[in-house]
């Protein structure tokens, strides 16, 4: 009987996890040719790769390639419309870029919150928009 009462929970979990949607696992790479702001953190030029945090929706770390500067982000769900191919969207006050989202080819795009540095540049200068496509 204790056999059958394993294996009966064993089935039933085993068919509860299966049922479950498979989350897509977002991970990009791309170049940035000056430095950026991605959250509060100011990052160098250079190589980054922004992936989902696994198990957590809402969380994506940005990291550039050697390893030497990682953020980690919010994020929520894009209701912007895609372009058709991936791409990360900023923000330029000046001379400045500002992380504002990813937008994807499949329908996973993201936002991530207006930082207190970019809320600071929006009161001096108004943004324009620019796209950087991934590799």
């Amino acid at each position: 009987m204790k056999k059958l009462t394993v294996f009966a929970l064993a089935a039933s979990i085993t068919a509860l996890v299966s049922s479950l949607p498979a989350m897509a696992q977002t991970k990009v790479t791309f170049n940035m040719s000056s430095s950026f702001y991605a959250g509060n953190a100011k990052l160098p030029a250079g190589t980054y790769e922004l992936r989902q945090m696994q198990g957590e929706p809402d969380a994506q770390i940005l990291q550039n390639k050697a390893g030497t500067h990682t953020v980690m982000l919010d994020s929520r769900p894009s209701t912007k419309t895609s372009s058709g191919k991936p791409e990360l969207l900023f923000n330029r006050y000046g001379n400045t870029d500002y992380l504002e989202g990813l937008s994807t080819s499949n329908g996973t795009s993201i936002d991530f919150p207006v930082s207190t540095a970019e809320k600071i540049a929006a009161k001096k200068d108004t943004a324009k928009p620019h796209t950087v496509a991934t590799q």
